[in-house]
């Protein structure tokens, strides 16, 4: 029964492999890193959920999937930026904040950026989610009924006003 369940498990997560794979492409640099990532979420969601009787319903499911793939991609960055920066422990390490200066996109918290992303147009904002959810142009298109270069335009629109905004906050620097 056990090895059932773990093969559900399976079978759910390799199913939307190919949607994982296009998510994770967006994020990395290349394609093997993608493609370890990708096999990484699989393997924690059946050791998540192959013990389970029940699987989740499909689109929490596929929810855990992309935001367990982000999730890593995030901690892949943050432990080779430390590693980058030689150092032990980044909190004891203002040796490497001095000599090596962070990042603009570092420099912004997850709240600064709910905040930007608050700020779309509804149309621009749900546009903008469903890319972000590892949605291709060609089915933000088919679920928002609108063509795809409206999809196009809308996204392109999101990230400049987006870009515009964060710059904005970082030149002004914390409260």
């Amino acid at each position: 029964m056990r090895q059932e369940q773990g093969q559900q498990a399976g079978t759910f997560a390799m199913a939307r492999r190919d949607r994982l794979l296009g998510q994770a492409r967006k994020l990395c640099a290349n394609p093997t890193d993608a493609d370890d990532l990708v096999q990484e979420v699989i393997a924690r969601f059946i050791e998540e959920f192959g013990d389970n009787p029940h699987l989740p319903a499909e689109a929490s499911g596929e929810a855990w999937l992309v935001k367990t793939l982000t999730h890593l991609f995030y901690t892949q960055c943050r432990r080779q930026r430390t590693q980058l920066n030689r150092a032990q422990d980044p909190a004891l390490s203002e040796h490497a904040r001095e000599t090596s200066p962070i990042p603009a996109c570092d420099a912004i918290t997850p709240e600064q950026f709910s905040e930007a992303r608050g700020t779309l147009s509804p149309k621009l904002h749900e546009t903008y989610e469903l890319h972000a959810s590892g949605m291709k142009y060609e089915e933000i298109a088919r679920r928002l009924e609108i063509p795809i270069g409206t999809v196009k335009k809308r996204l392109h629109d999101a990230r400049s006003r987006l870009r515009k905004y964060l710059q904005n906050l970082l030149k002004l620097g914390p409260p």
